[in-house]
């Protein structure tokens, strides 16, 4: 099994949505991340974390975000997302093709829910 096969469709917003806007977005399509682009490239990434930490504050999505954002390619098999998790204590990654584009987001949660399947790890 691969990351392409449990990445999910990321939703990609721009830097200067306000924090509310954002939590909005998020609770609209049941997630908890977004993906902050500029000029097609990842400058950052806003999680549910994110929201709790600034809650009742009027930010804009740049001011909260985490800037250095661990990628995964689609290539990457699901160990690589388990090494990420274990040694950086991150858990969504958004996915990338060769190019750096983003494709897909993976969350900590979807390597659970196929945890016990057989080829969990065989590719």
């Amino acid at each position: 099994m691969k990351i392409e096969d449990l990445m999910k469709k990321p939703i990609v917003i721009e830097k200067d949505m306000s924090l509310a806007d954002a939590a909005k977005l998020m609770t609209k399509y049941s997630i908890n991340s977004l993906i902050i682009e500029n000029n097609g490239k990842i400058v950052g990434i806003i999680t549910h974390h994110d929201l709790i930490k600034y809650f009742g504050e009027s930010k804009k999505v740049f001011e909260a975000m985490t800037k250095n954002v661990l990628t995964l390619k689609v290539s990457d098999k699901l160990q690589r997302a388990i090494e990420l998790v274990r040694e950086k204590s991150v858990g969504i990654f958004p996915v990338v093709d060769s190019k750096g584009k983003i494709v897909g987001i993976l969350d900590s949660k979807d390597l659970l829910k196929v945890w016990d399947d057989d080829d969990f790890l065989i590719d």
